[in-house]
C-alpha cells in the first residue's frame, strides 16, 4: 500500500512539473529584431539591442549580428525594444515603445542619425519634482539650471524652455505621430534681451526659478531662489493655483505660449522638457507652426510644435513604472531620467567631466543621475548697489493630496490640467 501510494505521489508531483514546464515553455514566443536604414550600412555586429519588460523594468542586452539581425525568446508581454550603435562618427537608434509580444513575429526597427543641433547651452540640472512641507504635498521652489558646455562665449537671448504635450505614462497618441520630425509643445517661455543682452561664458551657468525669493522662510523642505538669474512671473496666474510674486532685480522670461494659461512643470515627470531658440520672428513661428487637435470632448483646440532640427537640448522624464511612449526623438534623448514619485526632493542633475564640461551624449540615461535635495542660489546685490530684501506676502501655493498626484494629467484637453 505504501509503494503505491508512494508512485502516485510521484507520478502526480512529476505531472505538475511537466504541467509547469509546458506551460512557461508556452509563454515564450521566439521574435526577430531586424535593424532597417535608410543610410547603407555594411556591418552590424557591434550595434546592441536593449529590450526593456515593461513589468519589471529589467533591461536585457544583445547584439545584432552583421547583418543587423537578432533572434531572441521573450515571454509573452510588453516591451520597449530599442537599436543603438556607431558607424565611423554619426550615431544610429531606433525604438519600439510599449510593443505587446504575443506570438512568433519579425520586429523591424527604424534607424535614425542622431545628430542634432548644438548651440552651446544644455540643461544641467532640472527640479521639477517639488516636496512635503508640514505634511503638505507641494512645489514652490521649481527650477531650472541651464549650461555652457562650449568652449566659447554662448548668448542665452532668445533661448526658450519647452514642454511636451504627450505624457510618458500614455500610449501613442496624436502628438506621438508628429515624431521624429516635430515636437508638440505645451507652453513656450524665451529668455529676453536683444541678442548680445546675455552673454554666459564658458563653463558658466544660468539658474531660472519658478518664482525667486526665499521660500525656505515658508516652508522648511524648499530652498532660497531669490538670487536666480530669471524668474518665471505670471501676473495673471489662476487663482486655483495660488499667487505669483515678482522680484523686481530678477529678469523675467517672456510668455511666449502657454495652452494651460500657466507654467508647467509635472511634479512626477510625465511631460518633458527641452531647449530651442526659433529660427525666425515669434509671429510667424507661431503661425508657421500651429497644431490642431480633438481634446477629449471632441472639441478643436490648438497648439504648437517645434521642428525638431532646432532643438538644443532635451531631457525625456518620467516616473519608475509609469512609462509606455516616449515624448522626444532619439535625436533630442535616446534614454530618459525618472523620479521614484512626486514630492520627493528628487533633483535630475547632469553628470560633470573634467574641464568645466557636462556629459551629453544625448540619453539622459546614460548623462545624468537622479540626486535628493535642491540647490539654493540666495540673493545677490541689487543693481541699485544695496542688498535685495523684499518685502513680500507668504506666496499661496497649491497643495496635493496623494490621490491628485496619482492622476494622469495627458495634457489632450484643458479639463485635465497638468500644472502647478
Amino acid at each position: 500500500m505504501y509503494s503505491k501510494r508512494k508512485i502516485l505521489v510521484c507520478a502526480l508531483v512529476a505531472g505538475l512539473l511537466f504541467t509547469f514546464a509546458a506551460c512557461k515553455k508556452n509563454n515564450s514566443v521566439a521574435v526577430t529584431i531586424v535593424a532597417k536604414s535608410e543610410v547603407a550600412i555594411n556591418d552590424y555586429s557591434d550595434f546592441t539591442v536593449s529590450i526593456q519588460d515593461l513589468r519589471t523594468e529589467k533591461t536585457t542586452e544583445y547584439k545584432l549580428n552583421s547583418e543587423g539581425k537578432c533572434e531572441v525568446m521573450l515571454d509573452k508581454a510588453s516591451y520597449t525594444i530599442s537599436i543603438s550603435g556607431k558607424v565611423g562618427g554619426d550615431s544610429y537608434y531606433g525604438v519600439v515603445e510599449n510593443r505587446s509580444i504575443t506570438q512568433k513575429e519579425t520586429l523591424e526597427i527604424k534607424l535614425t542619425n542622431t545628430v542634432t543641433q548644438q548651440d552651446g547651452l544644455i540643461f544641467k540640472q532640472l527640479f521639477f519634482n517639488g516636496e512635503t512641507n508640514s505634511g503638505q504635498m507641494m512645489h514652490p521652489d521649481q527650477y531650472i539650471i541651464l549650461y555652457n558646455n562650449t568652449d566659447k562665449v554662448v548668448y542665452a537671448d532668445g533661448i526658450t524652455f519647452g514642454t511636451s504635450m504627450h505624457s510618458t505614462p500614455i500610449g501613442e497618441d496624436v502628438f506621438t505621430k508628429e515624431l521624429p520630425d516635430y515636437v508638440v509643445a505645451q507652453q513656450f517661455y524665451a529668455i529676453p534681451g536683444d541678442g548680445t543682452q546675455y552673454p554666459v561664458q564658458p563653463g558658466g551657468q544660468i539658474v531660472i526659478a519658478r518664482t525667486a525669493i526665499d521660500h525656505h522662510k515658508n516652508y522648511e523642505n524648499a530652498v532660497d531662489l531669490s538670487g536666480a538669474d530669471f524668474e518665471i512671473y505670471e501676473p495673471d496666474m489662476p487663482s486655483d493655483f495660488g499667487t505669483d510674486i515678482d522680484n523686481p532685480d530678477v529678469p523675467n522670461l517672456k510668455i511666449i505660449f502657454t495652452y494651460y494659461g500657466i507654467f508647467n512643470m509635472h511634479p512626477r515627470g510625465f511631460q518633458s522638457h527641452f531647449l530651442f531658440r526659433p529660427d525666425k520672428d515669434w509671429k510667424t513661428f507661431l503661425a508657421e507652426n500651429r497644431f490642431e487637435f480633438k481634446d477629449n470632448k471632441g472639441q478643436t483646440q490648438f497648439t504648437h510644435k517645434v521642428p525638431t532640427a532646432l532643438i538644443m537640448d532635451g531631457i525625456e522624464t518620467g516616473m519608475e513604472g509609469m512609462v509606455k511612449t516616449k515624448a522626444l526623438p532619439p535625436s533630442v534623448d535616446k534614454g530618459m531620467s525618472k523620479v521614484t514619485g512626486c514630492h520627493r526632493q528628487e533633483v535630475i542633475t547632469r553628470k560633470e567631466l573634467s574641464g568645466k564640461k557636462l556629459q551629453d551624449t544625448n540619453n539622459s540615461t546614460e548623462d545624468c543621475v537622479r540626486t535628493k535635495g535642491q540647490t539654493s542660489f540666495p540673493k545677490k546685490a541689487s543693481k541699485s548697489g544695496g542688498m535685495f530684501n523684499m518685502q513680500a506676502p507668504k506666496p499661496i501655493d497649491k497643495v496635493y493630496t496623494e490621490a491628485e498626484c496619482n492622476e494622469l494629467w495627458i495634457g489632450s484637453g484643458k479639463n485635465n490640467f497638468s500644472g502647478r
